[in-house]
């Protein structure tokens, strides 16, 4: 009889071990599961992650193309604006000029005016 009770006690040991490695083993490839789901969350974010920085690339060079045409255009500009000021520039310069001569010949005229009233007085 005792030894039928140590077998049963052996016995109830030995499913208790089992059992408990059974939990382990479940809970184990519990966590793998686990694991695996999160890594494959985690290679998902990082695929979407770098569609995003692609796109984001072919942003910024499109917009650095813009960029660059738009600092070529401006530059361009510049220089009509500085033509167009040298030529605002000598055309100040032109009209200056012409008001002095026309001046000039308004006094003539006004001096050759008073010249001919006066002789047109001494005439009659």
């Amino acid at each position: 009889m005792r030894r039928a009770a140590v077998v049963l006690a052996l016995l109830l040991c030995l499913l208790w071990t089992g059992a408990q490695a059974h939990d382990q083993s479940s809970s184990q490839t519990q966590m793998s599961t686990d694991v695996l789901a999160e890594l494959k969350e985690l290679r998902d974010m990082a695929i979407e992650h770098r569609i995003k920085i692609q796109r984001l690339e072919q942003d910024n060079t499109v917009l650095e193309t813009k960029m660059s045409s738009s600092e070529k255009e401006v530059e361009e500009v510049k220089r009509e604006n500085a033509d167009l000021l040298a030529r605002v520039t000598a055309s100040e310069k032109k009209s200056t000029a012409f008001e002095a001569r026309m001046s000039s010949s308004e006094k003539e005229v006004e001096e050759l005016q008073r010249e001919n009233a006066d002789k047109k007085q001494k005439l009659l």
